[in-house]
């Protein structure tokens, strides 16, 4: 799960003509490219669903090893996953609503399921726009601190010993560095640690199932 998920939206994310604009310029991107966005919309959907669904079982893995403070971390870390898991679906149907907008005829006279006029298509279409980027803003805090959790849990419960013993706590920098992308709100730093991100989790499922990394237990 945490291969292929990671690798389905990370294919979406570099093939989405929205990931790289605002306002009506981002609503104009989808709308250009409306007949052909759902089927991408639809990968990005499962790898997300994927993702963070191997991302929470792994954070489950570690509560039933863990103990006192740890044990109440994780659970946090839980909330976080979901919490972002909620976001990125949000987000998606924000985009899924201006598409389909764009397939709604537009009809002054009759009233069922159309537009009243292209204003009011396209207004509407900027509020969709509008909520799924408010939906998507807080994500990278959030993600990012369940990294950080998983990170802090890992390297309390067991000290490292060998290098593949520092992958989980390595999660801690790259979480911090990852939530600071809202706060620091430079598009480039984002596009950077996005994938990065991403790279890091299909390399901890890859290491995972190889048997060189494996989760920390209580002594």
């Amino acid at each position: 799960m945490l291969v292929g998920g990671p690798l389905l939206l990370l294919g979406a994310f570099f093939n989405w003509p929205a990931s790289d604009y605002i306002g009506e310029r981002g609503v104009q991107s989808l709308v250009d490219e409306a007949d052909s966005l759902m089927p991408l919309m639809i990968v990005a959907s499962l790898g997300t669903i994927i993702m963070f669904g191997g991302l929470y079982l792994l954070n489950s893995e570690m509560i039933d090893n863990a103990k006192g403070m740890n044990k109440q971390l994780l659970t946090v870390g839980s909330i976080l996953i979901v919490a972002t898991l909620v976001g990125f679906i949000i987000g998606m149907s924000s985009n899924v609503n201006v598409i389909n907008a764009e397939m709604t005829d537009v009809d002054e006279i009759n009233d069922e399921q159309t537009w009243a006029s292209e204003e009011d298509q396209m207004t509407s279409q900027e509020n969709y726009f509008d909520a799924g980027s408010t939906a998507w803003a807080l994500t990278p805090v959030t993600w990012g601190l369940a990294m950080i959790i998983i990170g802090l849990v890992a390297y309390t419960t067991q000290r490292p010993e060998g290098a593949m013993d520092w992958f989980l706590p390595a999660w801690m920098p790259l979480g911090t560095a990852f939530l600071a992308a809202p706060i620091l709100n430079e598009p480039d730093f984002f596009n950077l640690m996005f994938p990065v991100t991403i790279l890091v989790h299909v390399l901890l499922g890859a290491l995972m199932m190889g048997g060189k990394v494996t989760l920390p237990k209580c002594p």
